[in-house]
């Protein structure tokens, strides 16, 4: 099972990445376990956590981003560019789909790391491979050294990674500042502002190479009186950029927002794909104003 929460990273990944580049591949035919294709998808949690699971509890696989096999029976297209990959690597032992990724492996490499870098065995059947996966756009997604058990074992596709690394987003703490500080008077301007963030981007953790990444879009601010909520700039300092005018005196909650626009990238490059998130809005931050009309003061 792979989690990522918001806040945590991507855990229980066996990947090992390669410690120099294959010398030459070697054409070898190797002999792979037969085993039952699981159920696995991406279940998101009731405490928001994202969950990549599988139904079944067969030994093997090396829980990290293997994936469902090359299209299978019929006469089902692969949903990765497989014919593509077995022109890049011809020589290679086994092409397969990785979700959107085009994998190949080389089995046994063409270099062995030392026997004593490698992590434990996960079942009696895996052996030990060099894979090289490349994204859509024909980029490395994913290369190195792992333990395999065959194209059966199911991972995570491109655009469930992408949602791993949603699950991970957070915007930052803040607070919702007004001015003036103690109290706003009737027909005169009271501006809002996010204090505390800034108005950079923010990122993911990283899912096998997949980053979700948010750019700040603008904050959204009730003021309380039942005017409704105003779209404003991504103000973070003191700013008539957000501004809202009371006509009656009284105790009022203000509340306000962070909201940003979220893409996707893999290793740097873009991800478009449909379906995906495109916003991150924050929790809702309060803050009490009180609202008096104006005192004259006659002088005699």
């Amino acid at each position: 099972m792979l989690t990522v929460s918001r806040g945590g990273a991507a855990a229980g990944l066996r990947l090992v990445l390669a410690v120099a580049l294959m010398a030459g591949v070697l054409l070898f035919a190797g002999a792979r376990p037969a085993s039952a294709e699981p159920e696995c998808g991406m279940v998101e949690t009731a405490d928001g956590k994202f969950v990549y699971q599988c139904t079944d509890t067969r030994p093997g696989g090396d829980g990290s981003d293997g994936s469902g096999g090359s299209g299978g029976g019929g006469n089902a297209e692969p949903p990765c560019a497989l014919d593509w990959v077995k022109a890049q690597a011809p020589g290679a032992d086994e092409w397969y789909c990785m979700g959107q990724n085009a994998c190949w492996v080389n089995n046994p490499p063409a270099y062995y790391p030392d026997e004593s870098q490698w992590p434990p065995s996960p079942s009696e059947d895996a052996v030990y491979v060099y894979r090289y996966c490349y994204a859509p756009d024909g980029s490395t997604a994913n290369e190195g050294y792992t333990w395999y058990t065959g194209p059966e074992d199911e991972g995570p596709s491109v655009e469930e990674l992408a949602l791993q690394a949603f699950g991970s987003l957070e915007t930052p703490g803040f607070s919702l500042a007004f001015s003036p500080p103690r109290h706003s008077i009737i027909f005169i301007d009271t501006w809002w502002w996010a204090s505390g963030p800034s108005d950079g981007r923010i990122t993911s953790d990283a899912a096998l190479g997949v980053v979700a990444v948010g750019t700040p879009s603008h904050i959204e601010v009730d003021p309380g009186d039942g005017s409704g909520v105003m779209i404003c700039d991504f103000v973070t300092s003191e700013s008539d950029a957000c501004s809202h005018t009371y006509t009656r005196a009284g105790e009022y909650t203000s509340r306000g927002r962070l909201v940003y626009d979220v893409h996707f990238e893999q290793n740097g490059s873009p991800l478009d794909i449909a379906g995906l998130p495109d916003s991150l809005e924050s929790a809702w931050q309060e803050s009490g104003i009180t609202v008096t009309e104006s005192q004259a003061v006659v002088v005699p």
